[in-house]
């Protein structure tokens, strides 16, 4: 069955970024281990604990066929991945602003500037095998206000920051029900899969 997820490393009190959208020491479990994983579309490698790498890799087999939603803090923040969005496939930032005059045109990076987080839902299911990804703590937030997210990842790392973007800071609706389907014990990290289910 095709999911919309998203997927976050998260502090203990609930942060997935600084105020400056730097990640400070939540991203140390990638090389804190000794399996190798490299990421699909990157010449980058991480090293994570045998458990850590299992789930990395299902996880990024899962993104390689799949279509990617983001917001523009987030493609603003990563350049764009260099015109090259995570898992290689067709990707699509929620904005109300026009794409910067310097971006390549749509037959050079395949992304598409949509305004709407449903519309842009909705053209990711059509332009991969039916799974989406979200990018971005504003977009998920909006997604699951929408009643539009199925399941949430979260890679809980046993630090605090004290202060910065929230994963779950602005939940409107009526809250979903969370049933836990996944729990990975990794080195400074312990990976948490839910299902989501929308009353």
């Amino acid at each position: 069955m095709a999911v919309t997820m998203a997927s976050f490393c998260m502090s203990l009190d609930g942060f997935v970024a600084r105020r400056d959208n730097s990640v400070g020491p939540l991203f140390d479990w990638y090389q804190g281990g000794d399996v190798e994983v490299p990421m699909v579309g990157y010449p980058v490698k991480f090293r994570v604990a045998k458990a850590s790498a299992d789930y990395l890799t299902r996880l990024m087999a899962d993104a390689a066929r799949s279509a990617f939603v983001c917001g523009r803090r987030v493609f603003e923040y990563t350049h764009g991945w260099g015109g090259n969005p995570p898992g290689g496939g067709k990707a699509f930032v929620v904005t109300h602003r026009p794409p910067p005059a310097d971006w390549p045109r749509e037959q050079l990076a395949p992304f598409t500037f949509v305004s709407n987080v449903a519309h842009a839902i909705e053209q990711a299911k059509s332009a991969g095998d039916g799974n989406v990804g979200v990018s971005g703590p504003a977009i998920a937030q909006q997604c699951l206000n929408l009643g539009l997210l199925d399941e949430l990842r979260i890679d809980l790392v046993p630090v605090f920051l004290g202060e910065g973007v929230r994963y779950f800071e602005n939940i409107t609706t009526a809250k979903p029900e969370l049933e836990r389907v996944e729990v990975v014990e990794g080195v400074g990290v312990t990976h948490l899969r839910f299902r989501v289910h929308h009353r």
